[in-house]
């Protein structure tokens, strides 16, 4: 989520909307936001229902849930998924970013 904050700025220039999903009940959730003052959307999902709709593993083995990014456009369409492996596994801002400006450049030319 660090990532996400350093470059928060840039995401909204782009006219995004940051969500954080996350396993834990919506007190932690809330608690968490609150002591880290983060600047973006934080949703709890204890119940798995976001994540049971967009696929994300869960693996015991792996400690639970791994990364997953999706991008999805403002008529509801998943533009791009990135399941990781592992904590690690997380792609770039600049990355991400990218692809944001390709997708803001379709949509635009449409």
């Amino acid at each position: 989520m660090a990532q996400l904050r350093r470059d928060y700025d840039q995401f909204t220039a782009l006219d995004t909307e940051v969500v954080v999903v996350g396993p834990e009940k919506a007190e932690a959730f809330t608690r968490y936001w609150q002591e880290h003052h983060l600047p973006f959307v934080g949703l709890p999902d204890p119940t798995h229902t976001v994540l049971k709709k967009y696929g994300q593993e869960v693996n015991l083995f792996k400690f639970g849930r791994q990364p997953a990014q999706v991008s999805v456009d403002k008529t509801g369409l998943v533009r791009y998924v990135h399941y990781g492996h592992d904590p690690s596994d997380i792609p770039s801002n600049e990355e991400l970013l990218g692809l944001l400006k390709s997708m803001n450049e379709t949509s635009n030319a449409l």
